[in-house]
C-alpha cells in the first residue's frame, strides 16, 4: 500500500522526534525505570497524544494506520515512549471513542490530550487469555454500580489516571447480564486501589502493575468496593 503524502509527512515527523529526543533519552529511560514525564509532555506539544482523538473532542481524527507509523519511528529510539503513544492513540481511548457517551468520550479525550496514558483492566490472577473466566462483578445498586475484584498486569498502574474496568455485570435481583466496561478514574474513583508493580524488567518503565477494587477484608491491600454512577458504564 502506498503512503499519501500526509502520511508519509507524518512519518517524518515522527522521525525527526524520535532521533532528536527519545535518542537522547531512550537508554536512560530503561537505566532509571522511571516513567518519562518529560517524553509525555514533549509528545503532547507533538500532538502524539490523542490523534485518533474525532475532531469534535479536540484530537486530530486520525486512523490507525497513521497511529502505527508513529509508533514505529518512536520504537526505533524508545519501546517505552512507543508504548506511550499506542496507549495514547489505541486501546482504552478508541474503546471509548467508539462505544462511550458523548459525556464519556469527552471526559477520556481531555484527560489523554492533558498527558494521561489510560489502562485497560482485564487480566485477573485467574482469567489471563480467557478473559471470559473473570470474576470481577459490577453489581447494580440504584443509581450505581459497585465493582468488586482485583485486576493485574495493568499497563500504566500507578500512572494512568483513567480506567477501563471490565466486569461481570448484575442486575439488582442477581441475574448476569454479560461482561460490561466502566470507566474510573484515579483520585476520582472511591475504592480504585494500586497494590504494587510488577517486577518484569521493560514493562516497568511504564508502570506495570496490580489494582483492586474489593470490599475491604476480602483481600489485604485492595481497598474498598468501588461504587461508580451508571454513567460510568460503556453503552
Amino acid at each position: 500500500m502506498e503512503l499519501s503524502s500526509e502520511q508519509l509527512a507524518l512519518k517524518e515527523r515522527a522521525a525527526a522526534f524520535s532521533n532528536g529526543l527519545l535518542r537522547k533519552r531512550g537508554a536512560e529511560i530503561d537505566q532509571s525505570r522511571e516513567y518519562p514525564w518529560d517524553v509525555v509532555e514533549a509528545l503532547k506539544a507533538a500532538r502524539f497524544m490523542g490523534m485518533t482523538i474525532p475532531k469534535e473532542y479536540g484530537g486530530e481524527g486520525r486512523s490507525f494506520l497513521d497511529t502505527v507509523l508513529v509508533i514505529e519511528e518512536m520504537a526505533r529510539a524508545c519501546t517505552v515512549s512507543a508504548r506511550i503513544v499506542v496507549e495514547a492513540n489505541m486501546g482504552a481511548i478508541s474503546t471509548v471513542m467508539a462505544y462511550g457517551t458523548d459525556a464519556q468520550r469527552k471526559r477520556a479525550a481531555d484527560l489523554v490530550l492533558a498527558g494521561d496514558k489510560p489502562a485497560i483492566c482485564i487480566t485477573e490472577p485467574d482469567a489471563g487469555s480467557d478473559a471470559s473466566g473473570m470474576k470481577t462483578r459490577a453489581d447494580k445498586r440504584g443509581n450505581r454500580y459497585v465493582i468488586n475484584g482485583k485486576k493485574h498486569w495493568i499497563t500504566g498502574a500507578g500512572v494512568s489516571r483513567l480506567h477501563l474496568i471490565f466486569a461481570r455485570v448484575f442486575d439488582e435481583g442477581g441475574e448476569e447480564l454479560g461482561v460490561g466496561g466502566f470507566l474510573a478514574v484515579r483520585g476520582e474513583a472511591d475504592g480504585l486501589r494500586m497494590s504494587r508493580r510488577e517486577n518484569d524488567d521493560g514493562a516497568l518503565r511504564h508502570a506495570r502493575g496490580r489494582a483492586g477494587v474489593r470490599r475491604s477484608g476480602d483481600h489485604a491491600g485492595y481497598g474498598a468496593a468501588a461504587p461508580v454512577g451508571l454513567q460510568a458504564r460503556l453503552r
